[in-house]
């Protein structure tokens, strides 16, 4: 009989059934698509940490559900994946470094996803990584009545104030968000969780992402959710509208079927461009809805911007930022590049730096950091970051 590695997989019952897995690639990585691509609309660098693959928020237009791997298992039996002492190898690189991001919690994944972040503890064992050596966090979320009070404290009190937050409200409708998000917070604990990390002194982004055409685009809505969230102290904007993947259409289908019936035919009138595995809204669609939202959020004294939005041009994708975007940065608040002359000490932010490298890539403005995968907007692996060295002008 074989023996079990202690590197395996290994399936654990309580609190849920899921996967516990060693962590053993590289934690440090940046964007997925570099400027050059074309395909890139994230303003700044970030450090992307996800300790789990798969979410017990279960939104059924989730695109994750698209991705191989462990998601793809997630995608067909709901199992997720946990990282087992990923903060552990998250603090060993992270200390090697003389460059880093803001950390963010977690691109692909609900960081206070429930039971399993109430039993593991990664995510906020994360963060408390970035902020021990001085470096800032984000975070989004759905489950924002599993935010620990202790980790908006911690991020209250950073020395540089460059910690926000992030929080998904996609309507008001409680039977929405029961359809759409149905692990996650109820709608009034979500804008709890905005008035609080607002009480803390934080910076908070409030993200309508993605919208559904028929279930949550009604402008009379939008200006509702606008109003309350507003009312509670929200700063920024985020919106998207949502693309469906065949690994999901189904699934989602049978979902929005329940709103109104009408709707499947509503949206064979609206995604009409295929790319690869996944259909489009038009671009004409988007356009309206974001330049209400855009109006919205104007007349409310909030900042806009889009989450990854193209229109096509030929064969090439141009980012729909430059005519909706209403702040410096797409998420709204300026946080710089980081960096520390020696190993010994934490790391602060780099002078002048205001985190877009977007715009230092796009020539847009001039670059103050001196180092070209950053000035390029390149994609971020932890090899690239290795071979960040100091520069003394920085020193003083």
């Amino acid at each position: 009989m074989p023996i079990r590695s202690e590197m395996a997989p290994k399936l654990i019952h309580e609190p849920i059934p899921h996967m516990l897995v060693p962590t053993k690639k590289c934690v440090v990585h940046g964007w997925y698509f570099p400027y050059r691509s074309g395909r890139r609309e994230c303003s700044s660098e970030r450090i992307l940490v996800n300790p789990y693959n798969g979410c017990t928020i279960n939104c059924p237009m989730c695109y994750a559900r698209a991705y191989g791997g462990y998601f793809e298992e997630w995608n067909k039996t709901g199992m997720v994946t946990v990282f087992k002492d990923i903060d552990k190898k998250l603090d060993e690189e992270l200390r090697r470094l003389y460059y880093a991001s803001c950390g963010y919690f977690s691109p692909v994944t609900d960081p206070f996803q429930s039971p399993l972040e109430e039993t593991y503890h990664l995510s906020e064992r994360c963060m408390d990584v970035f902020l021990d050596l001085g470096l800032p966090v984000e975070f989004v979320t759905k489950n924002g009545a599993k935010v620990p009070d202790r980790l908006l404290r911690r991020m209250s009190e950073h020395p540089h104030n460059h910690c926000f937050c992030q929080f998904t409200l996609l309507s008001l409708d409680e039977e929405v968000r029961k359809a759409l998000s149905p692990g996650g917070s109820t709608v009034e604990e979500q804008l709890k969780a905005v008035q609080k990390s607002k009480d803390h002194g934080l910076y908070v982004v409030v993200r309508i992402d993605p919208i559904l055409p028929g279930i949550n685009d009604a402008p009379r809505d939008l200006s509702n959710l606008l109003d309350a969230v507003k009312e509670r102290g929200a700063d920024h904007i985020i919106a998207s509208v949502c693309d469906i993947n065949t690994s999901y259409m189904g699934r989602l289908l049978s979902v929005v079927k329940s709103f109104d019936a009408k709707i499947p035919k509503l949206w064979h009138s609206i995604y009409r461009e295929r790319i690869g595995l996944s259909y489009q809204a038009s671009e004409a669609y988007r356009s309206k809805v974001f330049r209400a939202l855009r109006e919205l959020s104007s007349k409310r004294g909030l900042t806009f911007a889009l989450c990854m939005e193209f229109r096509k041009v030929g064969r090439n994708y141009i980012g729909m930022n430059s005519e909706f975007m209403t702040s410096k940065v797409c998420e709204g608040k300026i946080v710089p590049v980081y960096f520390r002359p020696n190993l010994r000490e934490n790391f602060r932010p780099i002078p002048g730096c205001d985190g877009d490298c977007l715009s230092c890539a796009r020539g847009i403005q001039a670059p103050v950091c001196g180092k070209p995968f950053l000035m390029e907007a390149d994609t971020m692996t932890y090899s690239k970051y290795l071979r960040l060295k100091p520069d003394k002008s920085l020193f003083n």
